[in-house]
């Protein structure tokens, strides 16, 4: 019972690719219990090398392994030119893996893998990153007993296994913090956000979804620069950036979206939180545009309470200056007067510590973790 694997070249191979996943985890009542299907046109377009934005500075190579004319598993390749420019490194980065608990077809999909990222002249692997460290990425290792939220991954527990047996190893550690309304001290905070503002002379205001191009060009500036230095982080282009805006502008929430500026009006800082979209996302099965998922979209979110605080980031000169707990507290705050029961502060990596302390001064519990793995391509 050899396996085969082919190469990914057509639209039709490409939906085939991304619908595999259903079987993996619909073959298992636990794993369907939690896991949210992608949105298949989403994916689509992430995989589309002629419509994704970050092909114009990478490659991918998308792989299936076949056994006895079934499918059984999938990978893709990325080289990102742009991020070894940066890093001056030689990586090349491994995702959108599923897979039955099987060694044998594991082993076979990140063969295929490694050898394409070696006729790139690549020396080293990473994942998963799907398809780049500003999408989706890291695998789940701790915290299988809920689902994921929005943008964050979900996978069977064997897939550790199969990726450490192949001869990686752990690369960075992420967290996801969960943050509790009911155990957060809103006074407390109110009264930290009140003292920095004056101290610092800053104020904050929630994002103009009217004037909605300017206010992202102020996250794209800050968001670059305050990132710049972190493990792994490759700065957006315009054309990145404006291209994952569009794609959040129906979702985003305009008390949730904050800037904190200057005494001369400068932006130094904001934060991102959108809501929890994996609630209704989990009862349309991947397709929320035909007339039976909009309708299922639209019960089920009619009233989200949950959110995820994806980003937050502060220009350099501002830091350890107390920013950050500001706009906790504004979210917060605002989170607590309007029935909000709960949010994820992710992804974390697990040796920020400034980002771990900031997250328990409000209250917040690491409960999954991710981890990026990596193999020497020898």
């Amino acid at each position: 019972m050899g396996i085969e694997i082919r190469r990914v070249e057509t639209k039709r191979e490409r939906k085939q690719f991304i619908k595999f996943a259903w079987k993996v985890y619909r073959a298992d009542p636990e794993l369907d219990r939690q896991w949210v299907p992608p949105v298949i046109s989403d994916y689509m377009k992430t995989l589309d090398t002629k419509r994704y934005p970050l092909y114009d500075h990478a490659d991918l190579a998308m792989f299936t392994a076949w056994r006895e004319g079934r499918m059984v598993g999938t990978i893709a390749a990325i080289e990102n030119r742009r991020h070894n420019e940066i890093h001056q490194d030689k990586v090349g980065f491994w995702g959108f893996f599923e897979c039955y608990d099987d060694q044998d077809v594991a082993n076979a999909l990140f063969n295929a893998a490694a050898a394409w990222l070696k006729t790139k002249g690549l020396d080293t692997m990473r994942g998963p990153v799907s398809p780049s460290m500003n999408d989706q990425c890291g695998m789940l290792v701790r915290g299988f007993d809920s689902p994921p939220v929005f943008l964050m991954l979900y996978n069977p527990e064997y897939y550790n296994r199969l990726v450490m047996n192949y001869g990686h190893h752990v690369g960075q550690e992420l967290l996801a913090w969960y943050i509790d309304q009911d155990k957060i001290d809103i006074a407390r905070l109110r009264k930290i956000g009140q003292h920095m503002m004056k101290r610092e002379q800053l104020t904050i205001r929630t994002i103009n979804m009217k004037d909605f191009d300017r206010e992202v060009a102020r996250i794209r500036a800050i968001y670059n620069k305050a990132w710049e230095k972190n493990w792994g982080f490759v700065p957006m282009t315009d054309k990145e950036f404006d291209f994952m805006a569009k794609s959040m502008k129906s979702v985003a929430k305009e008390h949730f979206i904050y800037f904190v500026e200057d005494k001369d009006g400068r932006t130094i800082g904001f934060s991102l939180t959108l809501p929890d979209m994996n609630i209704p996302l989990k009862h349309v099965n991947g397709n929320p545009f035909t007339p039976w998922g909009l309708l299922r979209f639209w019960w089920y979110g009619r009233n989200i309470k949950a959110f995820r605080t994806i980003t937050m980031g502060v220009l350099p000169e501002y830091r350890n200056k107390g920013v950050d707990s500001m706009l906790n507290a504004h979210i917060a705050d605002y989170g607590g007067q309007h029935g909000l029961y709960s949010s994820e502060m992710s992804w974390v990596l697990k040796s920020n510590e400034a980002m771990s302390k900031l997250a328990k001064v409000i209250g917040g519990i690491p409960y999954k973790e991710y981890v990026i793995y990596e193999k020497a391509l020898v």
